[in-house]
């Protein structure tokens, strides 16, 4: 399976998400999911840019590889596994979906000693505003906790045109766009090197 997402990020001071919660969210009930991000000890993946996670779901596992592709832009490749998500998990090559599989040796990257790096937990509430989904997210990992507004859009313009409005309406600041799995990785590295 390959997908197409067009999506704007913020990360959220607490108190910015509180507000955007009570305004927006105040009876919904958040979903919880878990990522178990994979790459290998030099972390290969992250380097390049490239994200490899497994999301459960409904008792389900789901394997995804992201690929950025310009600004706001990103491409999924996903297909279903059944593996051990305890940290430090070898992740063996064959039990990679043929999309990724594909992909990644398009980039040529090897797939040897990848493993389970561990996980983030996210609390999610997402509802139709505009013209896409807006998403709050407050996420968990490796001993942090952050906050962060999503929208999903069918174009980029749209997008921009609406993240901004919202932004503006809670006097929130446009902070530079980073994904979960980059803040985790960057947490992950400085407690390797011992920071």
């Amino acid at each position: 399976m390959i997908e197409k997402e067009i999506e704007f990020k913020n990360l959220l001071l607490q108190e910015e998400y509180n507000n955007i919660l009570k305004n927006h969210f105040q009876n919904d009930v958040a979903k919880t999911q878990t990522n178990y991000y994979i790459d290998n000890d030099d972390l290969t993946l992250i380097n390049h840019r490239l994200m490899l996670r497994i999301r459960t779901k409904d008792g389900r596992q789901m394997m995804t590889l992201k690929v950025p592709e310009g600004q706001n832009v990103v491409y999924e490749y996903s297909g279903e596994v059944d593996v051990n998500l305890n940290q430090g998990s070898h992740i063996d090559e064959s039990i990679i979906p043929e999309s990724i599989k594909t992909k990644l040796n398009e980039l040529n990257i090897e797939m040897t000693n990848f493993s389970i790096q561990g996980s983030l937990i996210t609390e999610r509430l997402e509802k139709a505003y505009r013209s896409g989904l807006l998403v709050l997210d407050k996420s968990t990992y490796l001993g942090q906790t952050d906050y962060e507004l999503e929208f999903e859009a069918p174009d980029t313009a749209s997008g921009q045109a609406d993240i901004n409005h919202i932004l503006s309406e809670y006097g929130i600041v446009r902070r530079e766009e980073t994904v979960k799995s980059a803040r985790f990785f960057q947490v992950l590295t400085n407690q390797k090197e011992g920071y």
